[in-house]
């Protein structure tokens, strides 16, 4: 089911990274695929997180258009570190968490320059502010998603049960 719910998610956030990349040109600020990666590897581990990391980023690399392998083996190694860090450390609080996916999409945009500036000669440049950007932006929208999935049930479970005893007032 796990693996299910993973795929599901990196498949939507290729749809909306690929939609948002043509519609902004390749200047958009966020990486969804990066944020679905570190998210499912805290929780899946080190292991898991090299599978995830390198489906979700070749998966990347076909889309955009750009050298196969590059985003993979980033993302890989992304996945890698997030999920050893989720399974050595505790990373339950907001502040840690914010860090990780900092952290992680810093590093994921790092080798993705620094692998294009191996590969082309043209190299592939990026401004350090706009990497920052990213990976700012990137930590709160990887906070953001824990919040939701970690809130979501109970809220759901709130709203059954008033509709529930609205039910029960109407009825008796």
């Amino acid at each position: 089911m796990y693996a299910l719910r993973t795929a599901v998610a990196l498949g939507i956030a290729l749809a909306l990274q690929t939609l948002l990349a043509h519609a902004m040109g390749n200047r958009s600020v966020i990486d969804l695929v990066t944020v679905t990666v570190i998210y499912f590897a805290l929780g899946a581990g080190p292991a898991a997180g090299i599978l995830i990391g390198s489906a979700a980023g070749l998966a990347q690399d076909v889309l955009s258009g750009g050298v196969v392998g590059v985003n993979g083996f980033a993302s890989c190694l992304v996945a890698f570190a997030a999920g050893a860090i989720g399974s050595q450390f505790i990373v339950a609080n907001t502040l840690p968490r914010f860090v990780v996916f900092v952290a992680g999409s810093a590093l994921q945009a790092t080798c993705v320059i620094g692998l294009y500036a191996l590969i082309t000669p043209l190299g592939f440049g990026v401004a350090p502010a706009r990497v920052a950007a990213q990976a700012l932006f990137n930590g709160v929208v990887g906070v953001l998603a824990f919040q939701v999935v970690e809130r979501a049930p109970r809220m759901i479970e709130r709203r059954r049960l008033r509709r529930a005893h609205v039910r029960g007032r109407l009825s008796g």
